[in-house]
């Protein structure tokens, strides 16, 4: 297993949000950000505020932890608890080195039960610090988009 470098733990430090891919997508190759249209996505860009936006890492129950930016074609694959299992077994190859930012204040993660129990395990490799302090979304979808945009509207407050 390649190694992860540890990023530092700072109170003061860069936001981190975890946000789980969507099952609807376009039907065309776009950045991870416009890929995606559930209704999770719906609500970050709803709740955008460019001077308040957390560093934001996706997971992508086909490509693992990937940046925003990065270009993508459509794709359908879900987060079963075997295909959780599978990145668990090795995290570190699901997790590029370039998407994280350099140091982590707190974290949110955003998704259901299988990516979430992902989400947790890279924290804890990276910054175990804000691992142990990460808050997440729970209940049916309606809760975690609800719960989504109230960490969205509390940011910058």
């Amino acid at each position: 297993m390649t190694a992860l470098p540890a990023v530092p733990y700072s109170p003061d430090a860069t936001l981190l949000l975890i946000l789980a891919c969507s099952g609807r997508k376009t039907a065309t190759r776009a950045r991870a950000i416009d890929l995606y249209h559930g209704v999770m996505y719906s609500t970050l860009r709803a709740h955008r505020k460019a001077e308040a936006m957390p560093a934001i890492v996706i997971l992508s129950a086909e490509h693992g932890f990937i940046s925003p930016e990065q270009m993508l074609d459509p794709y359908d694959r879900r987060m079963t608890p075997q295909r959780a299992d599978e990145m668990l077994a090795g995290l570190a190859g699901f997790a590029a080195p370039g998407i994280w930012p350099d140091s982590i204040g707190s974290a949110f993660f955003a998704g259901g039960h299988e990516y979430r129990r992902v989400m947790r395990a890279i924290l804890a490799l990276l910054c175990p610090e804000a691992a142990a302090m990460a808050r997440e979304t729970f209940g049916a979808i309606g809760q975690q988009r609800a719960q989504l945009g109230a960490y969205l509207r509390g940011l910058g407050n």
